[in-house]
């Protein structure tokens, strides 16, 4: 059972996937530009795109940022 549940599981994360990116989607749709400025400290350790001061508005970038490197990462070039 335990191996059905797996090869069936990814019906599920595409709607959950389209749910949070809608959420995430409205969420900065409502912010305004004095929010978007608003930022903190992060750890610079935490990840190679973290910076010592960060807005709202680079948190909203992050993942994508994390996504894309990641990508590069796995892309192999046609020069292989």
């Amino acid at each position: 059972m335990r191996s059905c549940s797996r090869r069936s599981a990814h019906w599920r994360a595409r709607p959950a996937f389209d749910h949070v990116t809608a959420s995430l989607q409205r969420q900065l749709a409502s912010e305004s530009e004095v929010d978007l400025a608003r930022g903190r400290h992060y750890p610079v350790r935490w990840d190679p795109f973290f910076k010592d001061f960060m807005t709202l508005a680079d948190i909203y970038r992050y993942p994508t940022q994390h996504f894309d490197f990641h990508l590069r990462q796995l892309t192999l070039d046609d020069d292989n």
